[in-house]
């Protein structure tokens, strides 16, 4: 892989910093000593489960600026349900159980901060004998799935707000034909209220093909099978922005697995092909996440059998569709998982001692370890939208497991400003716009790395400007003056 500087899009990433991060803070129980976190927004409210000292694990809201844990009611008292994420305004998805058969009902939780309230039970499709939520957008609107009586799956939306659910249709011919395909999921939605959806579906002769659901006029959703790779058997969508760019992962001709980032237009595919291939073990490149501004992350296999992160800024011209390698903390793996809108980057690597760690990634601060609350551990769960919140599960200095959140290290105003920095300039590609601030003085080189850049053909190449070499290695550039 190439380094930072070998694309201009990195450049670009880098004048939009984002705010740093404060340590690991430790977020309360119920009494039981165990808790987990499972989302957190925009503003730094949280939600997860949490042991009681009764022994149950219930549902848990934490608020924006509090670490103090408020148990959510079930659908009926002591009642097992569990939260899945969290909305920018605060709503919460999950799941219940009702009655003594144990019947799950999907749910949401429109009021967390009111302890007492009821969660809103979301409806299966008319018909259907049971339903079950998997996620929530930033917008409250929910993803899951409706279960006919003879047991077949079908993915439904529930609108932010609303609790009908609304049907996600199988691609193929009409009804009475037979459609290729036999069971879609979902991956990801975008962060509408009414969101666009994207997943694989299983065809009927084998294979799987990536789609894309969209709204209609009629208060429905049509769905648009995703071109594949020439040659290829089968494609995954796994992640959408509000822009409508998809990344997903394709087989080839070769059988060789490749990141790809399809634009709303829904054309070929861009594909990431700057991994060396491998010709025993083939070439396995997997997009896990898409960030506002286009830029892809995701992970693959290296030479020794091992995961390793990179991201990626698609350029729509195949002989220079190329990723940053991440990089490690002195393990042997890493597994990226989520970029926010501010470009930083979430994941899980391990260290030289074998302990798993969370890290945050940025292009000014790289790869950085997020602490723990004192023991060797830190497992990541999600981070907000806007990129200035994380949380998790890490071992304090006893062995126990403890759910944390994770700020900026500066004022909730200044983070702000950073994300709104780092969304300007979305040109019609999806991505952050050239233009570069306060260029370092003439004869000097900002970056100690501008010598193995410049073997790489930095200075010499075309496709950099004048001013982003002389921003970056003036001096090595001999632009001097100039």
């Amino acid at each position: 892989m190439r380094p930072i500087a070998s694309h201009p899009l990195f450049l670009a990433a880098l004048l939009a910093l984002p705010a740093a991060h404060a340590a690991p803070t430790a977020l309360a129980g119920l009494g039981g000593g165990v808790c987990t976190a499972a989302g957190v927004n925009d503003s730094g409210a949280a939600t997860g489960q949490c042991r009681s000292a009764a022994g149950d694990f219930l549902p848990t809201y934490w608020a924006a600026g509090s670490s103090v844990a408020l148990p959510l009611r079930g659908l009926e008292l002591d009642g097992p349900c569990e939260a899945l994420g969290i909305a920018r305004d605060g709503q919460i998805a999950g799941n219940c159980e009702l009655g003594e058969q144990g019947e799950r009902l999907p749910v949401v939780w429109r009021a967390p901060s009111l302890p007492s309230a009821l969660p809103e039970v979301l409806n299966g499709r008319t018909g259907d004998d049971r339903a079950a939520a998997v996620a929530i957008n930033a917008a409250g609107a929910v993803v899951g799935i409706s279960t006919s009586p003879g047991g077949k799956d079908v993915p439904v939306i529930w609108k932010s707000g609303q609790t009908a659910a609304t049907s996600l249709p199988v691609p193929g011919t009409l009804p009475p034909l037979l459609t290729p395909v036999t069971e879609c999921r979902v991956m990801a939605l975008d962060s509408a209220a009414t969101p666009a959806a994207v997943g694989s579906c299983d065809l009927r002769q084998g294979g799987v093909v990536a789609v894309r659901w969209t709204a209609n006029a009629l208060g429905g959703y049509s769905v648009t099978m995703l071109p594949g790779v020439p040659g290829g058997s089968g494609c995954i969508a796994t992640a959408i922005n509000a822009a409508g760019y998809i990344a997903g992962t394709c087989e080839d001709a070769v059988g060789d697995m490749a990141a790809v980032r399809w634009r709303p237009t829904l054309g070929a595919p861009a594909l990431l092909r700057g991994l060396p291939r491998d010709a025993a073990a083939g070439q396995q490149v997997f997009a896990a996440d898409i960030g506002a501004s286009g830029l892809v992350v995701g992970n693959y296999i290296a030479g020794d059998g091992r995961s390793r992160s990179f991201v990626w800024a698609p350029a729509d011209a195949p002989a220079n569709e190329d990723a940053l390698d991440l990089g490690l903390l002195g393990g042997s793996q890493a597994y990226a998982r989520q970029i926010a809108d501010n470009g930083r980057i979430l994941g899980m690597t391990d260290t030289a001692q074998g302990a798993q760690i969370a890290f945050s990634w940025t292009p000014t601060n790289e790869m950085q370890d997020l602490g723990t609350l004192g023991g060797h551990t830190n497992l990541p769960a999600a981070m907000s939208a806007n990129g200035a919140w994380i949380v998790g599960v890490s071992t304090d200095s006893a062995g126990h497991r403890r759910a944390y959140r994770i700020g900026p290290s500066k004022n909730a105003a200044a983070a702000r400003a950073d994300t709104a920095a780092a969304s300007e300039g979305i040109s019609e590609g999806g991505y952050p716009s050239f233009e570069l601030i306060n260029p370092m003085p003439a004869c000097s080189d900002k970056d100690s790395r501008c010598s193995t850049w410049i073997n790489n053909g930095f200075c010499s190449s075309t496709f950099y400007t004048v001013a982003q070499k002389a921003q970056y290695c003036a001096a090595s550039c001999r632009l001097c003056g100039k």
